[in-house]
């Protein structure tokens, strides 16, 4: 049910000056230009995070810690650009991702000229966002730190991981 409410709200959402208040607070120019480079639906969903990280842990992390997490928070989807999904793939993918993880290695991988080759390239995008976010944020010049929560955002938990993968990890999958 909640990627069918993320689709609803996302549907209708324009940016607006609070949005674009947290985007300046917490981005340089590089950060801004990757933010920006996403969808609409990607744009909300990490507005959607960063806010409700805000709420759950502004009063836990030093201000370092803070600004940290909130830059990857913005950030952690950049590796899906606005110019890489359509609606109905992104939709299936959603889909998929929920419903039927075991297929995404597997359609991702299958090499067709059909209507599936798009499903398969929003599948493989999927799986690989995290990398090729990290790799974007690394080439225009972000935070190592930030880097690595965007690059291991999908990694399974582990105890060893650090408390801010953990919160962007909740919010992400919350929202």
């Amino acid at each position: 049910m909640g990627a069918i409410r993320r689709l609803m709200t996302s549907w209708s959402f324009t940016i607006n000056e609070h949005d674009i208040a947290l985007v300046e607070k917490y981005l340089d120019e590089p950060g801004k230009f990757l933010f920006y480079q996403m969808n609409r639906f990607d744009q909300h969903h990490s507005l959607t995070v960063a806010r409700a990280i805000l709420v759950k842990h502004q009063i836990t992390l030093k201000d370092f810690e803070m600004n940290i997490l909130m830059k990857a928070a913005l950030l952690h989807d950049i590796g899906k650009s606005e110019a890489d999904f359509d609606l109905v793939n992104r939709i299936l993918v959603a889909l998929i991702r929920r419903f039927f993880p075991f297929w995404q290695n597997r359609l991702a991988s299958i090499n067709s000229n059909s209507w599936w080759e798009q499903l398969r390239y929003g599948v493989y995008l999927d799986l690989v966002h995290p990398a090729r976010g990290a790799h974007m944020a690394q080439l225009l010049g972000v935070n190592p730190a930030v880097i690595e929560l965007i690059r291991r955002h999908h990694e399974p938990r582990q105890r060893s991981q650090s408390l801010g993968l953990k919160y962007l990890q909740a919010a992400d999958k919350r929202n």
